[in-house]
């Protein structure tokens, strides 16, 4: 089946592309349809429009501006969408509602992932200004949440967690009323990772950036990547690392994430000032490509990725995580989401319980204290164990949707005489869906 997925820009594989969270999820859907032999139109968000946007095996990939994405009509003039059964909004709200005002103009049925919850990620930003609620911000998110939500034919969701969420705003909506199986179409889609993550490779060099800095092979240092955003515990973290660095005189903190906006830039300053007594221990490297990110996970002792007690970490995701835990970087983390949970159940992670700085201290020193050996164990672990985290075994929801499309589009031979919003196991008894255009609500 021909597919259209939007997403978010830049794509990950890209020459010095910035890596992020959403641009990841838009890579973990589409190169498995690739893989199940799916024709693939990608369509990404993205600051400035361009055309032929290097992703491997789609017929096409272009860029359009946050002022024009949500024109279905100029988005057809562009794009040739005549052969495309089914629309993915992926990895954000705006793409999203894009890509469902296209399945709508289009007529066809829309799959709409949330790469986490947005009114709680809008809450966990408005807690940075002071917990004032921003009441414009708050209806913008809402308006466009609702319409995915009232318009959609199926959902993914980060977590289980926030799949439960969403059952209950679909709910509230009145998304059960006469759709009985509606639950059905709500699929979890953890964090994934590609293939070639699941296969032990030689361990990278020391990286050279370190040895820059006075950092020796064998020296302990724990490691902070990703972005710094808005739902991290800076202070838990700062007092957590000063107890680390005080209590151990060899020890250096390395970070190199991204601040997400100016709120994730104080987050960031506001941690590295708690750290200002430890001076040259301390490392603030700029944003590293993926190969050397690599390298700097590889030889760190432990992670620190704490989160604040708000609905958001409870709900969302850390794609960090699972590059942590593929070099044998031990994480410790605040057990507030899915992904940190099953981390700890697994032995792969550290969990503090909450604000425990003197614990989450404890647990640095720790994983830092770990011999060679015992760090090659828990790196051989982490690829075991991410082998049930590919992007094809967490895709096999979507995957198996668009199967079933695919077997009511051969069953029908494409002439109408089966309605377009059925799939294949309405085909075999489950009552058939009334077409996305229905208003949900009044």
């Amino acid at each position: 089946m021909r597919v259209c997925v939007v997403g978010m820009g830049p794509w990950p594989l890209e020459r010095d592309a910035i890596v992020t969270g959403p641009a990841i999820r838009l890579r973990q859907f589409i190169e498995p349809m690739l893989s199940a032999r799916h024709e693939v139109v990608a369509i990404l968000l993205e600051e400035n429009a361009r055309q032929g946007i290097p992703i491997n095996g789609t017929i096409s990939a272009c860029s359009f501006t946050p002022e024009t994405i949500l024109n279905p009509g100029q988005i057809k003039r562009e794009v040739d969408l005549s052969h495309v059964g089914a629309m993915f909004g992926v990895g954000s709200l705006m793409p999203a509602v894009a890509a469902l005002r296209l399945a709508q103009e289009i007529g066809k049925p829309c799959w709409v992932d949330y790469f986490g919850d947005p009114m709680a990620e809008l809450h966990a930003a408005q807690l940075r200004q002071g917990g004032t609620v921003d009441l414009a911000a708050r209806d913008h998110v809402w308006k466009f949440f609702r319409e995915t939500l009232a318009g959609g034919d199926s959902f993914s969701t980060v977590s289980a967690a926030q799949r439960h969420a969403l059952m209950g705003q679909l709910g509230l909506l009145g998304r059960f009323v006469n759709d009985w199986n509606v639950s059905q179409r709500i699929h979890e889609i953890p964090c994934g990772v590609p293939e070639d993550w699941t296969t032990p490779e030689p361990l990278p060099d020391f990286p050279q950036v370190l040895r820059t800095n006075g950092v020796k092979e064998g020296d302990p240092y724990v490691y902070f990547g990703g972005s710094w955003n808005v739902w991290l515990d800076e202070v838990t973290m700062g007092k957590a690392l000063a107890m680390a660095l005080c209590e151990q005189d060899n020890l250096t903190f390395v970070c190199c994430g991204i601040p997400t906006g100016r709120a994730g830039e104080e987050i960031k300053q506001h941690l590295l000032g708690k750290l200002q007594p430890y001076g040259h221990r301390v490392i603030d490297l700029p944003p590293q490509m993926p190969d050397m990110e690599a390298s700097l996970l590889a030889h760190a002792g432990a992670c620190l990725s704490l989160d604040r007690a708000i609905p958001e970490a409870e709900l969302g995701s850390r794609n960090r995580l699972l590059a942590m835990v593929r070099w044998g970087a031990r994480p410790v983390v605040s057990l507030e989401a899915g992904l940190e949970s099953l981390l700890v159940a697994e032995g792969l992670a550290a969990g503090i319980n909450g604000a425990n700085e003197q614990r989450a201290a404890r647990e640095v020193l720790t994983a830092c204290a770990r011999p060679a050996v015992q760090r090659e164990e828990a790196r051989q672990a982490g690829v075991r164990w991410l082998r049930t985290m590919t992007f094809e075994e967490t895709m096999k929801p979507a995957l198996a949707w668009l199967g079933n499309r695919t077997a009511r589009l051969s069953i029908s031979g494409g002439d109408g005489l089966i309605d377009r919003w059925r799939t294949a196991s309405d085909l075999i008894g489950e009552p058939a869906r009334k077409p996305a255009r229905r208003k949900w609500f009044s």
